[in-house]
């Protein structure tokens, strides 16, 4: 990847500035509105019953360090069944795009999907499509996140990973 430090910075920042949201236990899909979401009160319901599948999705078996040592197939595996069976259910919702979409689930699952924000959007599309267009992040989102997860095995983010243990 031609930036894992741009990603690292980015996800440092988000990680600092909501840790203490991040702590907080027993969230539900209201409290995504606690770090910018602001999702419509009318919609908490059907988001609710998109997000209540997650619990049965493979992915959210494992904590972070554990996700990231899955071979690269399976890990895009896991994140294609959550990108189809979640986050285009909830992007389908009038209202909801990829980045509130990523804040329900970073709210509910703050150890292992990221808030993928307007501005982190932007960098990956930079990043992987030089013509500019961020189509693809709305109707492949998954590719965002296969890129997010890639980045964070790479060589130098474990070197860095250890250093901090």
């Amino acid at each position: 990847m031609d930036e894992p430090i741009a990603l690292i910075e980015a996800y440092c920042f988000q990680s600092d500035f909501y840790s203490n949201f991040d702590l907080l236990k027993n969230k539900e899909v209201e409290d995504g509105n606690k770090i910018g979401a602001r999702i419509k009160k009318k919609l908490f319901p059907v988001c609710l019953s998109v997000t209540d599948t997650t619990k049965n999705l493979r992915i959210f078996k494992y904590d972070l360090d554990r996700f990231l040592d899955l071979s690269k197939k399976t890990r895009d595996k896991h994140i294609k069944d959550l990108n189809e069976n979640v986050i285009k259910k909830l992007m389908d919702i009038d209202g909801i795009g990829l980045s509130k979409a990523t804040k329900i689930l970073h709210t509910l699952y703050p150890q292992l999907i990221p808030m993928i924000d307007g501005l982190l959007q932007d960098f990956y599309t930079e990043l992987y499509h030089k013509n500019g267009t961020k189509k693809w992040a709305e109707k492949q989102s998954d590719q965002i996140l296969v890129a997010y997860y890639e980045n964070l095995t790479n060589p130098f983010q474990q070197s860095a990973k250890n250093r901090v243990r």
